[in-house]
């Protein structure tokens, strides 16, 4: 074995390979000067360079990145090309299409060939169009359907195999609804093809219908390779999303392409031949963000790893570890660290301990034998992996089944054929009641059934399954190796409570891969804790100041019980409870927040913030004012404790004079008013200094938003943003007259006053959007504080806390503006924030938080997943 490892090794050494030296950063359209990073990476063989667009209504984000060539779903002929994703929508209320560009890719293969320089030159669209008549009778139809063409399964297929599209018949929607299918061309030298289709899923008949792009559209991938005939591009996938009768028929595709005109812009910019000469890679490093140290070592054996070698990671993104592996007689020992999305499931913080166990029928023995896998430790401050915890790691915690309920349910009578759920291609997730199995039909089975089982989010009881009978060419092992593998997860915070992350089972019952058997397995299930108490008896870096607060979130629950408390570093965060009102739905959310999460600045702790909406409600033609959201501020151990919940106030009593708000806010209704024109970026400066003649008046027939947000009232510093409302914007609602307010009060200061955080507008009146509404607005605003009796006593028995760093943020710049919330519908309460996102309702249980709250999300890291594979999959 040594002499062959040699040789292969030889082998490797000799090989020859090409290194490529790609751009390595991200920004967004408001401050493109960030892609000039100058940050770069060199890697070799099988990479290329991209510059990846991530557009949307208000902001595009920009990566400067390097791909796999066996990145994308569709192989990649040369990766010298550009591919633009476009969708041709159909818009009801105007009863009219349009196109928007949702991404755009550009690739190439020579040393630093994604150059920021490019941004600005990538090439806004082929401008694709199809007759709108067509469109109407094709796409739109009636505008809902009640049956579809349904797949069990992706359906493949080639030039000499091709699809047999007869298993794909139409079926009978659950309720009146669209259609969704596509087509994907793997290979295009070969007619290599998979379609799918199916009834539209339930989130393009809800009200985020919009967020998705709409359930009237046909979206495209269009590749054009900029080596050979640049006046021809490739479809790599479409996707038909529609409500006629029979739009999903498997000639739709081809009906589409047919009727497609199209424009390619001048991609001249681009070399023919690409550049012989390369750069040589930079020589200087970038030092690692956050570092964090961890012990670096392997070993084999049961004395132990001595180990003293160590690396530095970044906090941001990894933990340290050791795992602990026993296969059969071998056990081994890996300290080194983890990525955050290493694992299918989230791990909410450190430290933790996740076990691998291996429930297994012994036929020789005839009983059931228990064996642990993998011991794996997690923690995050230096040096936490340390060797002197390898006693603690084989005992830490043990799940345990009745030997009755495995007879039953996995060995099952001996009978040679069971039922079993067949989905073998992809896994079907939901809840553990109300998951669709109907897409896992029953199959005979005469060898061993596998089902698994992911729970992605054990609270929420989400999961992933996937069921399917094992052929008898499959490793013999596991076809006649009854057994049940569980990975269980347990946090330090809350020792006692072990969630399941994944179950296999390998059984030979009848009907054991009905999903229902992941409940009942879990109700069996008894854990017995072992060396928690001891692993767990450091739980963060003794060096760095610490802050613990509550960390729960609960929906449509008052009080919000939660005895879950999560330390993070004090010096860079603080505690938080935040009620958010979304019409009927109320959510809870406390936990840690960062100061920097903000874009408004936070001058001093505790404080109260709420945001109130002032509109015109049409049904009782008056102005009514609700609260959206109210939030706590605070910085001690523990200071947002839920007692304090229901002393939160309902509201500031933000009020407005009507004939005030009549004039400047509705206007006499006149169809077309002036408004200020700055969408892409806000302007700053003081309301007596702030620059107007960036934002040039133009006539306007729709809402003007016009947006502003008090970075220091104390200074009447502002950031001021205004543009007219386009029908096809993602929120435009015509009929909205509003205004919505943040108002925050710090406790700690005499005589208490509400300053304004932020102030948006949507009107309808002449002239509404001069900068100097907010000046006039701040004069006619009144407000009542209210009883705060219950934060009085809490601040009368607790020290004033020093801070350990001045709570404060950057203040935004034209170049990157505040962040915005959508505005609400006239129909129903307005609400200033959309509502946290989640797959399934979660009922009234508490969770994890995962705050930070106010923060923007950043996507730029998941831009790739986004445009390249395709979000249908």
């Amino acid at each position: 074995m040594i002499f062959h490892s040699l040789i292969f090794l030889l082998l490797v050494l000799i090989v020859p390979s090409n290194s490529l030296t790609c751009y390595e950063c991200g920004c967004s359209n408001t401050d493109i000067s960030e892609c000039n990073c100058g940050e770069t990476s060199t890697e070799v063989d099988g990479d290329y360079c991209v510059i990846v667009e991530d557009r949307y209504i208000d902001e595009t984000y920009i990566e400067l990145t390097r791909v796999s060539r066996n990145t994308t779903w569709v192989y990649v002929e040369d990766p010298y090309y550009i591919v633009l994703l476009e969708s041709i929508r159909f818009n009801q209320t105007a009863n009219d299409s349009y196109l928007w560009t949702s991404g755009v890719i550009f690739g190439c293969d020579w040393d630093l060939c994604n150059s920021p320089d490019l941004i600005n030159r990538l090439p806004a669209s082929f401008n694709l169009s199809i007759d709108k008549d067509w469109l109407y009778t094709n796409i739109y139809g009636t505008g809902s359907v009640t049956q579809c063409h349904h797949c069990p399964f992706e359906m493949c297929g080639d030039s000499g195999n091709p699809i047999d599209f007869t298993q794909c018949p139409m079926t009978t929607c659950n309720n009146a609804t669209t259609c969704l299918a596509y087509d994907l061309w793997d290979d295009l030298d070969t007619g290599e093809q998979c379609y799918q289709s199916q009834c539209a899923p339930a989130y393009l008949d809800n009200d985020l219908t919009g967020f998705f792009g709409g359930k009237y559209r046909i979206d495209v991938e269009a590749i054009v390779y900029l080596a050979q005939d640049r006046s021809k591009y490739y479809i790599w996938e479409m996707d038909v999303y529609c409500g006629a009768y029979n739009c999903t028929r498997p000639t739709i595709f081809s009906e589409i392409a047919d009727r497609l005109s199209y424009t390619i812009s001048d991609l001249s910019i681009y070399p023919l031949v690409r550049p012989t000469t390369t750069q040589p890679p930079p020589t200087t490093t970038t030092p690692i963000a956050n570092p964090l140290r961890c012990y670096s070592c392997e070993c084999i054996g049961i004395l132990g790893c001595p180990c003293t070698s160590t690396e530095v990671v970044s906090l941001d993104d990894t933990y340290c570890i050791i795992a602990r592996e026993n296969r059969g007689q071998d056990i081994s020992f890996n300290f080194t660290y983890l990525d955050y999305y290493a694992s299918y499931n989230y791990i909410l913080q450190a430290p933790f301990v996740v076990v691998e166990e291996t429930i297994g029928y012994d036929d020789r023995r005839d009983r059931w034998i228990t064996t642990t896998n993998l011991v794996l430790y997690g923690c995050n401050w230096n040096l936490c992996n340390k060797p002197e915890l390898i006693p603690l790691l084989p005992n830490t915690f043990q799940m345990r089944l009745p030997e009755s309920w495995l007879n039953t349910n996995i060995r099952g009578t001996g009978r040679p054929v069971r039922d079993c759920h067949e989905c073998p291609d992809a896994p079907q997730c939901g809840t553990t009641d109300f998951l669709d199995s109907s897409r896992c039909p029953i199959h005979s089975c005469n060898t061993t059934c596998r089902v698994s089982d992911t729970f992605n989010d054990p609270a929420l009881e989400l999961l992933c399954y996937q069921s399917f009978c094992m052929s008898s060419s499959d490793d013999q092992n596991d076809i006649n190796h009854h057994r049940v593998e569980i990975e269980g997860l347990v946090y330090a915070n809350q020792p006692n409570n072990v969630k399941i992350w994944e179950i296999d089972l390998y059984c030979r019952a009848d009907d054991c891969s009905s999903p229902e058997i992941f409940k009942e397995l879990r109700e069996q299930i008894n854990i017995q804790i072992g060396t928690l108490a001891a692993l767990f008896s450091e739980t963060h870096d003794p060096t760095v100041p610490q802050r613990r607060c509550y960390d729960c979130s609960c929906n449509n629950q008052p009080t919000c019980p939660c005895d879950r408390t999560t330390i993070l570093n004090a010096n860079s965060t603080y505690c938080l409870i935040m009620r958010e009102d979304y019409g009927q739905e109320h959510w809870i959310t406390m936990g840690h927040i960062s100061p920097d999460s903000t874009t408004v600045h936070v001058r001093d702790l505790p404080y109260i913030l709420l945001e109130e909406s002032i509109f015109y409600n049409e049904n009782r033609g008056r102005w009514d004012t609700v609260t959206n959201m109210a939030a706590y501020g605070c910085d001690w151990d523990l200071c947002n404790h839920p007692s304090l919940l229901n002393s939160l106030p309902n509201t500031f009593d933000m009020r407005l004079p009507e004939s005030w708000l009549n004039t400047n806010i509705r206007g006499s209704g006149q169809p077309v008013r002036d408004c200020h024109e700055c969408p892409d970026a806000p302007q700053c400066g003081t309301s007596d200094f702030l620059d107007s003649s960036r934002c040039p008046i133009r006539s306007c027939n729709t809402t003007c938003y016009v947006l502003d947000t008090f970075d220091d009232p104390a200074t009447d510093e502002l950031c001021y943003q205004s543009y007219c409302a386009r029908p096809g914007d993602e929120d435009y609602d015509a009929e909205i007259y509003q205004v919505d307010i943040e108002g925050i009060l710090y406790l700690y200061k005499q005589p208490r006053d509400v300053e304004l955080w932020e102030v948006d507008i949507y009107c309808r009146a002449d002239d509404c959007s001069r900068p100097e509404i907010f000046k006039e607005l701040k004069s006619q605003l009144s407000f009542t504080v209210g009883d705060l009796s219950a934060f009085d006593e809490v601040l009368s028995t607790t020290a004033r806390p020093t801070m350990t760093q001045p709570v404060t943020t950057n203040p935004p710049t034209a170049t990157n503006p505040p962040a915005t919330t959508n505005p609400p519908t006239a129909t129903n309460p307005p609400t200033a924030t959309n509502p946290p996102t989640t797959t399934n309702s979660p009922g009234t249980d508490s969770t994890a938080s995962n705050a930070s709250i106010f923060s923007r999300i950043n996507f730029l890291n998941l831009l790739l997943i986004s445009i390249l594979l395709f979000n249908f999959h």
